[in-house]
């Protein structure tokens, strides 16, 4: 696979999650206040991801692998100590862009660069 088409898969593999997240932001702005500690954990989150995306569209496995290590728990600490009475359809959101994640990561791990 030439770089330039798996350029083109990792953009669109990460598409719908970056949407969902997109109207999950959107949802905490409108919806409901986020507490403190909560935004605090978003805002570790962010970065993280960022870092972990840019990662993996230059191809630095190791460090994508350890920014992905941090990010996973966190999301985890966010979505079971923040979420739990969240209304349906903000969960639905985030149920949706968890199945986005994880949907980038296969379409990460089937172009890595790695032959």
């Amino acid at each position: 696979m030439t770089n330039g088409t798996r350029m083109i898969w990792l953009t669109l593999g990460i598409l719908p999650y970056l949407g969902l997240v997109g109207a999950d932001t959107w949802m905490h702005e409108v919806a409901r206040k986020v507490p403190r500690t909560e935004r605090i954990i978003h805002w570790t989150l962010a970065p993280l991801l960022i870092g972990f995306l840019v990662a993996v569209f230059v191809g630095q496995r190791t460090i994508a692998l350890g920014l992905l290590t941090v990010f996973i728990p966190l999301l985890a600490i966010d979505e079971f100590g923040f979420h739990r009475g969240l209304a349906r359809n903000e969960r639905r959101v985030h149920m949706a862009a968890y199945a986005a994640l994880l949907g980038f990561i296969i379409v990460w791990q089937w172009t890595d660069v790695r032959a």
